[in-house]
C-alpha cells in the first residue's frame, strides 16, 4: 500500500494562524510534509468555545488534533512522535535501499 493511500484519512485539526511557523499546529504540518504524507487540514477558531467538534473527539478544547484512521492523538509532541513512529520506517527503508 503506498504512503498516500494509507494516510488518505488523515486530518489535522489546527488554529487558523496561516503560517508554519508561529504555532504547535505547523510544527505538526511541518513534520507531515516532511514525511511525505497527504493529508486534509481542518482550520478550527482560536476561540475555544468554536470548537465543539475538538471537545467532541478528546473531551479537551485544545489544537493541533490529529485524526489517523480510528487513532486520535493530540498534543504537538506526542502527533510529531506519533508521526515518527507510524511513517518514519518507510523513509528509513527508502533511504537505506
Amino acid at each position: 500500500m503506498s504512503r498516500s493511500a494509507e494516510s488518505a484519512s488523515i486530518v489535522l485539526y489546527r488554529c487558523p494562524t496561516p503560517t508554519d511557523f508561529l504555532c504547535p499546529c505547523g510544527a505538526v504540518a511541518r513534520r507531515l510534509r516532511r514525511h511525505g504524507i497527504e493529508y486534509r487540514t481542518e482550520r478550527v477558531p482560536y476561540r475555544r468555545k468554536g470548537r465543539p467538534e475538538i471537545v467532541a473527539l478528546t473531551g479537551r478544547d485544545r489544537v493541533p488534533l490529529l485524526i489517523d484512521g480510528d487513532e486520535v492523538v493530540s498534543d504537538s509532541k506526542r502527533i510529531r512522535e506519533y508521526i515518527d513512529w507510524r511513517f518514519g520506517e518507510a523513509e528509513d527503508e527508502a533511504a537505506a535501499g
